[in-house]
């Protein structure tokens, strides 16, 4: 379950402190004393991505919104940001193959806490998506090699971990675009926005290849 707190976005205001003080005494005039140089003020940026189309629930939380980007950027929700270094389509992944008509999205992911403490993590908070249809989607294969993204772990503050998730995902005939989404999901089972990496990868060459040799 995800924890229940969420960032709050801050503002700053700045004080402008001006001492004009008038001088006066014994019929001699006195310069007035010049006005104290402002202090910097920090400015306080709200980090997260920005997120398209979402609605503020009275406790402050938003929802039903997205965000989208690509390999290589950094999409940040209330609890941490992630970003999908590389992807690629595999045939085999260690000792396993994929089934005829599959392969292996290998996705390498770098998740860092955002959030202002510890935070659980699952690499189920992720998914593969292709396609249009509501049931183009699977989740990550369980652990099987010391790359993978523990299906359980936690994330200590201001921790970042780089690891890799393996979905099984239909094979494309040249090239096809996929996703890898999570969804923000609250402790009292609100869903927040939805941030998706989106990319176009190509069949694996040894699939493409035996393909080839089964249509002549």
């Amino acid at each position: 379950m995800k924890m229940e707190k969420w960032i709050k976005i801050l503002g700053a205001a700045l004080v402008l402190l001006l001492a004009l003080i008038p001088a006066g005494g014994c019929g001699k005039e006195q310069a007035e004393e010049p006005p104290p140089e402002e202090e910097p003020v920090e400015e306080i940026v709200d980090v997260r991505t920005h997120v398209n189309g979402a609605l503020t629930l009275d406790d402050g939380r938003k929802v039903d919104g997205f965000a989208y980007g690509k390999i290589g950027d950094e999409l940040t929700n209330v609890f941490f940001t992630f970003c999908v270094n590389k992807a690629e389509l595999r045939d085999e992944f260690g000792e396993d193959q994929a089934e005829r008509g599959f392969a292996y999205l290998v996705a390498e992911v770098t998740v860092s806490n955002a959030f202002d403490g510890p935070i659980p993590m699952w690499a189920s908070d992720f998914i593969a998506q292709w396609g249009e249809g509501d049931g183009d989607y699977c989740y990550p294969l369980a652990k099987t090699a010391g790359t993978q993204m523990e299906e359980e772990f936690r994330l200590a503050v201001d921790q970042s971990v780089t690891r890799e998730l393996v979905f099984e995902v239909p094979l494309p005939e040249v090239k096809n675009e996929y996703g890898i989404s999570y969804l923000e999901y609250y402790e009292d089972d609100v869903e927040g926005n939805l941030f998706m990496v989106s990319f176009e990868l190509s069949a694996p060459q040894k699939a493409s290849a035996e393909e080839d040799g089964g249509n002549e």
